[in-house]
């Protein structure tokens, strides 16, 4: 990998361009998961519901970072706070492969998403939170791969690309 590339990497919290990205991506992820449900008709699960709440808690953080991206601080805390929601993300996910490989025990699969009493996400919004099935293997999205294995490698990225700006933004308070 080249310094300059790594160098832009590092620096990407800094960038209102890099924010801007993980929205589109979110958005697009929220849109695919709405398609599938009201066009497609594959109904989604608690899990799919949950993952559902990790990629809205993304898109939302992405439009705050927008705006913080000038502060040093801004940068460390929208960084952090990105690691963490892709790491939330990520786990979902895996809760999700398990089901669709049926390793170990899977996960416990409920017809009602388990929501704090302060934010019942489903009552507010069901046609994006309510749970519709019980779980099982997602839908194939593209050349064979599913829904979860999608998931899988946008998380992977996620992580990657919030680490990288945690430690530019911790490390390079210049930008």
């Amino acid at each position: 990998m080249s310094r300059r590339l790594v160098s832009r990497l590092l620096s990407a919290a800094a960038c209102r361009k890099f924010w801007l990205a993980v929205a589109l991506l979110m958005l697009g992820l929220e849109a695919g998961a709405l398609y599938f449900q009201h066009v497609k008709h594959y109904y989604p699960c608690e899990l799919c519901i949950y993952v559902r709440v990790w990629v809205a808690a993304l898109f939302l953080l992405s439009l705050l970072a927008l705006g913080l991206t000038r502060r040093h601080w801004g940068r460390v805390i929208s960084s952090l706070a990105g690691l963490g929601l892709s790491l939330g993300l990520a786990l979902e996910t895996w809760n999700l492969i398990k089901v669709e490989y049926n390793i170990g025990h899977g996960s416990a699969c409920g017809f009602k998403a388990n929501f704090p009493t302060w934010a019942p996400l489903d009552t507010w919004m069901p046609w994006m939170f309510e749970v519709q099935d019980m779980c099982q293997a997602t839908p194939p999205v593209f050349l064979g791969l599913t829904m979860a294995h999608g998931l899988a490698l946008v998380s992977a990225g996620l992580l990657a690309m919030f680490l990288l700006a945690l430690v530019g933004s911790v490390f390079n308070k210049k930008i």
